[in-house]
């Protein structure tokens, strides 16, 4: 059966016929699908083997997650397509959403501060499923402390990618020291993040309403989430007011987003190489620098 069929027989519709070309979203190709009895429209993703099926099946379980919250508004999960059961797969089918409106970010704040409040069921951060960050596998096993969590899966996971980015053990245990101290001067409950906030990943449909998509979910620091707002642009100041508004940042947040701002630089050198490696690096020495 061919890729139209299969979703169709997922949704539960007699038939589905391509509307607009189909592009890409790194691992995966997407197109737009539309009911040819309805005209109801629908986004899909496409993806290949079993590696690209993992990631659609963690996108799936991320967005899934935020929907249940009904708080901020995401893409409603329609379908998961497995390798195994369909011909196709796999395969994800969401809502179809009419993004490019003009709306108010400071009502986009406050919805995301909302969607934080909402906190995992087992008291522990992670998340039931491995997703990625872009490309970059990402663990997210249960731990019961936060800067536990952030140093085993994020800081010494995303080093052992890039070869601890020229740095020392020694340099490296110290920094280690300065998260964990820093990440410890607040209270952190593991809230339900989207994990992959830049500018890309937020807009308004047609009509105001805020929406966030293509997210790497996991139970965290909220302020990981505002951080990652502020470090490539899009989000403006009206957007953090109404954050705070909602739910006020911790003292000393500027400590806290150089930390982990560092995770998705050091990314972006893994995707991306280039000059990251130095901007990584001199954020790993304001870290070092932190303890004194």
């Amino acid at each position: 059966m061919s890729l139209l069929e299969d979703m169709s027989s997922a949704l539960g519709i007699a038939s589905l016929e391509a509307k607009g070309g189909s592009g890409g979203s790194g691992f995966a190709s997407t197109g737009v699908a539309e009911d040819t009895s309805t005209g109801k429209r629908y986004f899909y993703k496409k993806g290949n083997d079993s590696a690209d099926e993992k990631m659609l099946s963690a996108e799936f379980a991320g967005v899934k997650a935020m929907h249940e919250t009904k708080t901020i508004r995401v893409p409603e999960p329609l379908v998961f397509g497995s390798k195994s059961d369909y011909v196709s797969g796999p395969f994800v089918v969401f809502e179809y959403l009419n993004i490019g409106g003009v709306g108010d970010g400071r009502e986009m704040g406050r919805k995301l501060a909302q969607m934080h409040r909402c906190l995992s069921e087992n008291g522990k951060f992670g998340f039931h499923i491995d997703n990625t960050i872009g490309a970059t596998p990402q663990k997210n096993t249960w731990e019961n402390i936060w800067p536990d969590f952030f140093i085993k899966h994020r800081y010494h996971a995303m080093l052992d990618k890039c070869s601890n980015l020229g740095f020392s053990d020694s340099e490296v245990k110290e920094v280690e020291e300065v998260i964990r101290r820093v990440l410890s001067e607040v209270d952190v409950v593991p809230s339900l993040l989207h994990g992959d906030l830049w500018g890309g990943n937020g807009a308004f449909v047609e009509g105001g309403e805020p929406v966030i998509y293509d997210p790497a979910t996991y139970y965290g620091d909220r302020e990981a989430d505002i951080a990652m707002t502020q470090l490539f642009g899009g989000f403006g100041g009206d957007f953090l007011a109404g954050y705070n508004e909602e739910y006020p940042l911790e003292r000393n947040f500027e400590s806290r987003k150089l930390i982990y701002n560092w995770y998705h630089i050091a990314n972006h050198y893994v995707l991306f190489g280039g000059s990251y490696m130095n901007q990584a690096r001199g954020m790993m020495s304001q870290i070092k620098a932190l303890g004194k």
